[in-house]
């Protein structure tokens, strides 16, 4: 687990860095960019970022978590939309380059943290009670 979110922290990494220096330019050389598309690409890649930043902080938790895992599936498709709308909007080889590996992770972070959805806290065996006449003394 702790492998996964440290993959979870690189990517996060990644997402930040790399798609930021890959996107941000193209978004400034198209003629329909303008401050807000800037704008909008910026808070797009740092959202996208903080989705893997969370699965590398509370990842082994979302297993047994309801809500957790309901805002883990939210990020998911938040990542999933927003990178086929940056590859849609950008189809260019190196945006490609850089959009499908992030994809690819975001997909086996969910089949990693989200699918399994353990909804017991584990194996507990039970303490059979015994009755109240069982307790009395024979007579």
């Amino acid at each position: 687990m702790l492998l996964l979110q440290a993959l979870a922290f690189l990517a996060g990494l990644a997402a930040l860095f790399a798609t930021s220096l890959t996107l941000l330019p193209p978004a400034q050389l198209h003629p329909f960019a303008g401050g807000a598309t800037l704008l909008v690409m910026g808070a797009g890649i740092l959202a996208f970022a903080c989705g893997y930043f969370f699965f590398a902080v509370v990842g082994y938790r979302t297993l047994r978590s309801a809500w957790r895992r309901t805002l883990a599936v939210l990020i998911v498709l938040f990542q999933l939309i927003a990178g086929g709308a940056m590859i849609y909007r950008y189809p260019e080889p190196a945006v490609l380059g850089v959009m499908l590996p992030l994809l690819c992770v975001s997909i086996f972070l969910f089949t990693s943290f989200v699918w399994p959805a353990k909804r017991d806290p584990g194996y507990r065996p039970r303490r059979w009670r015994e009755r109240a006449d069982q307790m009395l003394p024979p007579k």
